[in-house]
């Protein structure tokens, strides 16, 4: 059966030559967006764990639901994963780029699905708020804009 080991949104996340997984700013919890509606890409990092004999075609997908529940992204991730040797178990890394729109803030949820409508969970989904940030209004940059240190 197969296994989520670690599922989370990193600040960046690349696979290097040995096929480990480099990751800064681990985990992101919340994002916070100028505008709405926006497309994001977030860096995912999945790995997955399996008893040795069996699981040799696994598939699963990572859903990205918005506050209401619905889909809004998805990867697919199936390949041939053969035992490793005389080892008891196997795992295997992944880290790529979800991709989804955000047309309003609240929580989000991204998690490991056996389907791509996100119905049959592999793993309990994680929480990524998304907040929108306070716009200055129009004319009003006085003395809030004087006095703001974020350089």
């Amino acid at each position: 059966m197969l296994h989520v080991s670690s599922l989370f949104v990193a600040g960046t996340a690349t696979l290097d030559e040995y096929g480990a997984i480099n990751a800064t700013r681990i985990p992101m919890t919340w994002f916070q967006v100028d505008q709405m509606p926006l497309w994001a890409k977030v860096p995912v990092v999945l790995v997955v764990h399996a008893k040795a004999g069996g699981d040799y075609d696994p598939e699963l997908h990572v859903v990205c639901k918005d506050p209401a529940g619905v889909p809004r992204g998805t990867l697919k991730a199936s390949w041939h994963w053969p035992d490793d040797e005389d080892k008891a178990s196997k795992y295997r890394c992944f880290t790529q780029e979800l991709s989804f729109p955000i047309e309003t803030e609240g929580e989000y949820t991204i998690g490991a699905y056996y389907d791509e409508q996100g119905k049959f969970e592999l793993s309990t989904p994680i929480p990524i708020s998304i907040i929108l940030a306070a716009q200055t209004p129009r004319g009003d940059e006085g003395e809030n804009a004087a006095n703001d240190d974020s350089g």
